[in-house]
């Protein structure tokens, strides 16, 4: 039988195993994107050094952080323990297209593109295919914009959420093709060059620097920006 994704229900078996369930934050991506709003921005656009771990709480365990490093491939340089789990190996360094199944790379390519680019908000809904030992699996991913230290639109603020269990090994997912792909662009903005951006009303909030070096009690693995 056919399950289509609700984030605002699990099914009750999806719970009988805690080392075989993804059970992510129903509402994380609504709460990801209103954070996102909070920020301080240039032209529309939030900058990534204040993206501030403590203000996310609990959204840590299922967010990440990509950097652009060519056009649609961009690297995954911060990522929460959920889709370390999920996938399961280490992601810091993989490409965003590494968690996907070979089919739906092009596609994750052209949305990475156009969250970058225009910029644009984007949201898709995922699938993880029924294998042996693997349940299908429903979820939803949400791309951010943030600029650099440098103004440009390099940085993308992202969250994963999943309905469901993981089964075994790690999974990988495609773009399900029954519900419409979200890309809102950032209304009146443009990619602006490096050390052009102003700044509009900041607010105050603590700032976040990647570090190089790895603390165990972090719930957050990072690097330098």
């Amino acid at each position: 039988m056919s399950m289509t994704f609700d984030p605002y229900k699990v099914p009750a078996n999806a719970i009988s195993d805690a080392q075989d369930v993804i059970m992510t934050n129903p509402t994380a991506l609504k709460e990801l994107e209103k954070y996102w709003a909070t920020l301080p921005r240039s032209n529309g656009v939030p900058h990534r050094k204040h993206v501030d771990p403590i203000a996310m709480g609990s959204l840590l365990e299922d967010s990440f952080i990509l950097e652009r490093v060519a056009p649609g491939v961009a690297r995954i340089r911060v990522a929460g323990r959920n889709i370390t789990k999920l996938i399961g190996l280490e992601p810091r360094g993989l490409p965003l297209t590494a968690v996907m199944l070979p089919e739906a790379r092009a596609d994750i390519a052209k949305y990475l593109e156009q969250a970058f680019m225009t910029p644009s908000i984007v949201e898709f809904p995922l699938v993880g295919p029924r294998a042996v030992g693997q349940p299908k699996l429903h979820g939803k991913i949400l791309l951010l914009p943030l600029r650099d230290d440098h103004g440009r639109v390099s940085r993308i603020l992202g969250v994963l959420v999943m309905s469901g269990r993981r089964g075994l090994g790690g999974r990988r997912f495609s773009i399900c093709p029954d519900t419409a792909v979200r890309v809102d662009a950032v209304v009146g903005l443009h990619v602006v060059a490096a050390g052009k951006a102003e700044t509009q009303s900041p607010t105050f909030r603590v700032p976040f620097h990647e570090k190089a070096e790895d603390k165990p009690a972090l719930r957050l693995v990072v690097s330098n920006d």
